[in-house]
């Protein structure tokens, strides 16, 4: 039998085990059954178990065991604690050690007797298992087979094994609500599909999260101790979130702020920031945490709905102009025939080469630009009804050309096609669409110096589901200069001395009423517009 010094240092030993398991992080029930082995080794003729109480049931669970039988296992698991029930329920109900020297005439296991009688139990002491916080997380009990009262060093013993027992358990849960905390937070930030970064207080990335892998194109391993830098675009943004965010007296901010990033690619898009200090329970700065949320979908709706809304005021005011245009339409063209009946009526009494006849002819032109003018902004403003019928785009474009050369008589002008094999027949509105290239002809005629060399090219395409003919056409002057080609469609541009400025965006509008596109080419020779209309 060992002596008290051999018995201390057995117990110091045993309890060492304990804190070993509990270190290299062994579950629960695997800690306890070392206890439980722990106590048994050191004393041989006890038997030992824990019981550990179930919050959600407040019942005992019996945790721990190596000698006691199964069936009496089986009769004291679950059992609800009470002010009578056994010495580990009364433990567990008080909160107080119970020590019953006889089972067989303690009033304590009255109505349980005979289980231990069939287990040859016949003493048992139970040390309540009390947390930090004073809670009862369970009982560790001392069997015998014989009655018997404990000495002085058995209840230092118990003792020490009840504490060392709640310390593993609540090491142990603790542990538990540490990983589950850790495995909610790493759900949750894996499960964010904005970028979420950690870095140290130096700014280099320690954490870097699935989000930020897709958004920059890094794997983690590529990024983790690098400095942020290399995901801006502009090193001045870095710079000036070290002054606005990131340093450790920043104020706690959580408006966004955009940034333009680079991509592993080196590709940019623009995305919005939060950032903040991050801070220990003593309020000292241990690094900082930004959140970053690609907005390049959201920058392209808003673009486009202020497209949408500039193109609804332009509607607006095209309505308004349309309306302005057919209530004074009556008036000037009646106003324009009285000058037309009266310049046909001077033509009779003026001599043919009078300097009367060459002023007589200058108001002729002044009418007929006047006419003109008019009849571009009601083709503008006024609201389109196309008149389609099947129709041969190239004899559109002919006639068109046919009314342009008689009034270029004179000069080295060519019209050239190439439309070989190519399906010209459409469903359009033939004057409208006359329109668009007597505009497209026009405005080469206007740039190009003799030889004028103007070539219609054609070709079928499918775009999608629908069928679409391709026209092209392309003149051999000086080209469109950078900054007129963002504006050849606007209303009211022109480089031209004379003009309104219509033209284009009037042709831009037929074509798009006939649900086809018409767009500048980058053809590096001359100027080339790109028309489709659907078959």
């Amino acid at each position: 039998m060992m002596n008290e010094r051999d018995l201390l240092e057995s117990d110091l030993r045993g309890q060492t085990r304990v804190l070993k398991r509990l270190a290299q992080g062994a579950s629960l029930d695997e800690v306890l059954h070392t206890l439980v082995e722990v106590a048994e080794e050191s004393r041989p003729d006890m038997i030992g178990s824990v019981m550990l109480m179930e919050a959600e049931s407040g019942t005992l669970r019996l945790a721990a065991s190596r000698r006691l039988p199964d069936f009496y296992c089986t009769a004291v698991d679950r059992r609800i604690p009470g002010p009578r029930c056994g010495s580990c329920g009364t433990a567990a109900f008080t909160g107080k050690r119970v020590v019953v020297e006889d089972i067989a005439t303690d009033p304590l296991w009255h109505g349980f007797r005979d289980i231990p009688e069939q287990a040859l139990l016949r003493a048992c002491w139970s040390e309540p298992i009390i947390a930090s916080t004073g809670e009862v997380l369970g009982t560790f009990a001392m069997y015998y087979s014989v009655p018997r009262s404990p000495c002085a060093s058995e209840l230092e013993f118990v003792s020490s094994i009840a504490s060392l027992a709640a310390l593993a358990i609540e090491r142990v849960r603790y542990q538990s609500e540490v990983e589950r905390e850790r495995a909610v937070l790493k759900t949750i930030v894996n499960g964010i599909p904005d970028a979420l970064l950690m870095t140290g207080l130096d700014r280099n990335i320690t954490h870097f999260s699935r989000g930020a892998c897709r958004m920059f194109q890094y794997d983690a391993d590529e990024v983790l101790g690098k400095s942020t830098s290399i995901l801006y675009a502009d090193r001045s943004d870095f710079e000036r979130m070290a002054e606005e965010r990131f340093h450790i007296a920043a104020d706690e901010k959580f408006e966004a702020t955009e940034v333009q990033w680079r991509r592993k690619s080196g590709a940019t898009f623009v995305g919005e920031m939060v950032g903040k200090v991050i801070r220990d329970e003593r309020d000292q700065p241990l690094g900082f945490l930004a959140l970053i949320r690609d907005i390049t979908d959201r920058k392209r709706a808003e673009a486009c709905l202020a497209e949408s809304r500039d193109k609804l005021v332009q509607a607006e005011r095209l309505a308004a102009m349309g309306k302005m245009v057919s209530a004074i339409a009556h008036e000037s063209r009646n106003a324009l025939q009285r000058i037309q009946v009266g310049i046909d009526v001077l033509e009779y009494d003026i001599e043919p080469d009078s300097e009367a006849r060459e002023d007589l002819n200058r108001i002729r032109r002044a009418k007929s630009d006047l006419q003109h003018m008019h009849d571009e902004l009601r083709s503008f403003a006024g609201p389109i009804q196309l008149d389609k019928l099947t129709a041969s785009v190239a004899d559109v474009w002919r006639q068109a050309w046919t009314n342009l050369h008689v009034l270029h008589q004179g000069r080295d002008i060519q019209l050239i096609e190439a439309i070989d094999d190519v399906d010209l027949v459409c469903e359009l509105d033939v004057f409208r669409i006359e329109q668009v290239f007597r505009n497209l002809f026009e405005n080469s005629l206007a740039a190009c110096a003799d030889p004028v060399r103007i070539t219609v090219a054609c070709s079928n395409r499918n775009d999608g589901e629908q069928r679409m003919l391709c026209v092209s056409v392309r003149d051999n002057g000086p080209g469109l200069p950078e900054e007129l080609r963002s504006r050849v469609f606007e209303a009211f541009y022109t480089t031209k001395a004379k003009g309104t400025g219509l033209g284009m965006a009037i042709a831009e509008r037929f074509i798009t009423a006939h649900r086809g596109t018409i767009e500048i080419s980058d053809h590096p020779d001359g100027a080339e517009f790109l028309m489709t209309l659907p078959h």
